[in-house]
């Protein structure tokens, strides 16, 4: 890979995290997160944890469908939050992704505004 491909990558990723506030960092994928797109959605998370920030805002205002692997990752990413003493929030579903997540219950582990 070449340099512009790599700082290309490196635009892409920061795209989907960002501080909100001395306390929030968002993270915002877009799109069908599906078990292909779980490297790139692992790195965004990663570095909303190492940003420092008290709550880790997941933003799933741009997200179409989720597979059981994204599902999954976002459920032990809130076992690291806790760990850490931080606090994973998920914000903006859109009606058919919080119906989903509704019907399995993830509103009982994490929550969502």
């Amino acid at each position: 890979m070449d340099a512009a491909n790599k700082n290309g990558n490196k635009e892409e990723e920061k795209s989907h995290v960002r501080e909100l506030s001395a306390e929030e960092v968002e993270v915002s994928p877009e799109g069908h997160l599906s078990r292909e797109d779980m490297t790139d959605f692992q790195s965004w998370l990663d570095r909303a944890l190492q940003s420092g920030q008290r709550v880790i805002v997941l933003n799933l205002e741009g997200v179409t469908t989720m597979s059981s692997s994204a599902i999954g990752k976002i459920l032990h990413f809130k076992k690291s939050c806790d760990e850490l003493g931080r606090r994973l929030v998920v914000r903006n579903c859109g009606p058919q992704m919080l119906q989903l997540l509704k019907m399995i219950k993830f509103d009982n582990l994490i929550r969502i505004e």
